[in-house]
This record gives C-alpha cells, sequence and structure tokens, in this order.
C-alpha cells in the first residue's frame, strides 16, 4: 500500500474523520486543522471497525477517538488507549505524508514519516 493515494485532505471535515477501505484495507483518517492521523480501523479490543455502530467517532475537543461498538477512548495524536477498554491497547498507526497537492499518501514503513504535519 506504500505510495497509495487515499484522497485529498479537504475530504476529512476539520475536527472530524473519514473512514475508507484502500484495497479492502480499513482506514481511519483524523483531521485536526493542517494535521491528520491514520490508524488501522480496528479496535483492538474486539478487532471490529471504530464505525461499526456510527460515525461519530470523536470526543467534542477531537482529543478522545473512540470506538462506537464498547466506547473505548484512543488518543487521537497517538492512538494509545486512554479510556476504557482502550486502556493498555493502542490503534496501529498508518504513516503517512501529505504532498503538494494536498493529497494524503501512504508512506513506507522504514521511513518514520511524522503523520502528516501541514
Amino acid at each position: 500500500m506504500p505510495g497509495k493515494t487515499l484522497c485529498p485532505r479537504s475530504d476529512i471535515p476539520d475536527g472530524g474523520t473519514l473512514c475508507l477501505l484502500q484495497d479492502e484495507f480499513p482506514i481511519v483518517l483524523v483531521r485536526k486543522g493542517d494535521t491528520v492521523k491514520a490508524y488501522v480501523n480496528a479496535c483492538p479490543h474486539q478487532y471490529l471497525p471504530l464505525n461499526h455502530r456510527g460515525d461519530k467517532l470523536l470526543s467534542a475537543d477531537s482529543a478522545i477517538l473512540r470506538c462506537s461498538n464498547h466506547s473505548a477512548g484512543f488518543s487521537s495524536e497517538s492512538g494509545e488507549g486512554v479510556e476504557g477498554l482502550g486502556i493498555g491497547a493502542c490503534l496501529d498507526a498508518i504513516p503517512i505524508s501529505i504532498d503538494r497537492d494536498d493529497q494524503i499518501i501512504v508512506c513506507e514503513t522504514d521511513k518514520k514519516v511524522a503523520l502528516a504535519d501541514g
């Protein structure tokens, strides 16, 4: 999947999420201003998509990404489990970058690119 274009940054609402499939691989994108983070869209509690029961995944302040199934909470910045069934677990980050055309691109994992800041 490295090198694949996911979408333009503008497709993700500021302070919101976008769940998509890339070649049948589930991805959730989180945007706060110009910064975008990408995670595998699978809650480590039961490996269901975070949006399994609904699309409202972010807390009002955009700090917590919640699984819609059992409300496991994860930091939207790091993917670290911070609430409920998320504690002790972590979402799997996907390395991304944003190109000159504002497209979100999956990076090679060995590049250790900081998850995209615009």
